[in-house]
């Protein structure tokens, strides 16, 4: 390699200095690795020059190093450089962390595209610690790594994730969990033989769950709430208790009845998962409490649980489908309330960013959703939506002499003036109107007039993702037709 070293430093300005990675033993930041993906190695190393760091890349032409490329770097030195398979499996990818801090590093992904190293991530992750791995999942390895990120807490303890690259940034690699967080609830098992500190049996707890050892992961988490300084703190230790607490009551085929089940890809990793939801059955009643998502990752075999924000109703149901674009089913969940104007409880929840998100909430449409039902004279009612800025008008004259009567003149004068109100969330519906198999939602709320039971039409809005929110792509006003008089 110090043939390598000397040909690389025949290309530096004269008072620039090749950089040195610390760990595992101290050695020149060089390194002989195909970037381009033409199946000959580049030469690939760091310097310091004129208070900045960089890195150079070299080509070999007609068997003569020919200088390819030079990315300006950050920090004040060099705590990673290699090149493994990460975006494909068959062309490595260059990382780079340059050293920011004592603790603190900072890195990106650089790939071979049209010609020219193009930085995957945009923007630098911050780490402490980096190992890079083909790891195994339960099918095995896939030929492309991934890398498990450390960062610094407190004492000797750092919070770990493990993320693969998913074609647009860093996802967590969750099939591998079990694999890598055996690793980490090892170092975590070693430093509490000499210390007993809270914030060790925290991330003790959280790689013993990752690893899917949920018994141990709560011993653990109990013996980090028995300390008298509880870390993070205590309520985090105990909304983390109460999560896998869940978690172990669903390995408990005789804590929930499940209520209703779906098989589909809402992970967008190629397996089907099982969605479900189970509840707790009220004896001799179709009520429903503690409504539940499961989704079980088909690729894992895990189990994630997620706590609706009202979990107790009527008939509650799944569908699968894609709402927003991304060619992964969604969840969308529908719980009628039980209430006399027929509403329901609504979510959406879509895989975005590598986490199951709630996309849609019933309630937070119906507080944005505010009309105005007035009755006006010559038999009319005037609705007005606020939120599309329209206004709708609906003729009476259907409803008959007697209902007509009992409000208007002779005239068709109002006797009083009467408001009437449009219900909260009473339908939620996927349909495919564009059949390009990504589903809208049709919401639908009632108008009611004098009273409840008063239906004077429905409020219909065809909801469709604007790529950050479901807003209304149109909207609409149906009413009830008059009965013919049979002759």
């Amino acid at each position: 390699m110090n043939d390598y070293v000397n040909m690389f430093k025949r290309f530096l300005p004269q008072t620039a200095v090749v950089l040195t990675l610390q760990k595992p033993l101290p050695k020149e930041a060089i390194l002989l690795a195909d970037i381009d993906g033409d199946q000959v190695e580049e030469l690939i190393g760091a310097f310091r020059y004129q208070e900045k760091n960089y890195i150079l890349i070299l080509k070999k032409v007609n068997n003569e190093w020919q200088p390819l490329l030079l990315i300006n770097g950050s920090g004040y030195g060099i705590s990673d450089l290699l090149a493994v398979p990460i975006a494909d499996s068959k062309r490595n990818t260059l990382i780079v962390g340059w050293q920011v801090g004592t603790v603190w590093s900072e890195f990106n992904l650089f790939q071979w595209i049209d010609n020219k190293l193009v930085p995957l991530l945009a923007e630098n992750v911050v780490y402490s610690k980096l190992e890079v791995e083909d790891m195994p999942s339960n099918q095995g390895q896939d030929g492309k790594y991934e890398l498990a990120v450390w960062t610094y807490d407190t004492g000797e303890a750092y919070k770990v994730e493990v993320y693969r690259f998913n074609g647009s940034g860093l996802v967590p690699a969750k099939d591998v969990y079990p694999y890598y967080f055996n690793k980490v609830a090892a170092y975590y098992q070693e430093l509490l033989k000499t210390n007993d500190c809270s914030f060790y049996w925290y991330y003790l707890s959280d790689a013993q769950e990752k690893t899917g050892d949920l018994e141990q992961a709560l011993l653990s988490i109990d013996r980090a709430l028995s300390h008298g300084f509880p870390y993070p703190s205590e309520e985090i230790l105990l909304e983390k208790r109460k999560q896998i607490v869940n978690q172990l009551g669903h390995n408990n085929p005789n804590s929930q009845v499940v209520v209703d089940q779906k098989r589909g890809d809402v992970t967008g990793d190629g397996f089907f998962d099982i969605v479900s939801l189970a509840a707790d059955k009220i004896e001799g009643s179709p009520f429903w409490q503690n409504i539940t998502l499961v989704i079980r990752d088909g690729k894992t075999n895990m189990y994630e649980r997620i706590a609706l924000k009202e979990n107790a109703g009527y008939h509650p149901t799944l569908f699968l489908g894609d709402f927003t674009g991304n060619h992964i089913d969604d969840i969308l969940i529908v719980i009628d309330t039980g209430g006399s104007g027929g509403t329901i409880y609504a979510y959406v929840y879509s895989f975005l960013d590598g986490k199951m998100r709630q996309v849609f909430d019933a309630d937070e449409y119906n507080e944005r959703s505010k009309y105005a039902v007035n009755y006006q004279d010559q038999f009319k009612v005037n609705v007005t939506s606020f939120d599309s800025k329209k206004e709708y008008t609906l003729d009476l004259m259907y409803k008959g002499k007697e209902y007509l009567s009992e409000i208007y003149d002779e005239s068709g004068t109002l006797k009083a003036p009467i408001e009437g109100w449009v219900d909260p969330l009473g339908g939620l519906y996927p349909i495919d109107f564009e059949r390009d198999v990504t589903y809208e939602l049709m919401a639908i709320q009632e108008i009611a007039g004098r009273y409840h039971a008063d239906a004077l039409g429905y409020v219909n809005n065809v909801l469709k993702w604007n790529g950050h929110e479901f807003i209304s792509d149109r909207q609409n006003v149906s009413i009830f037709g008059a009965n013919l008089n049979s002759n």
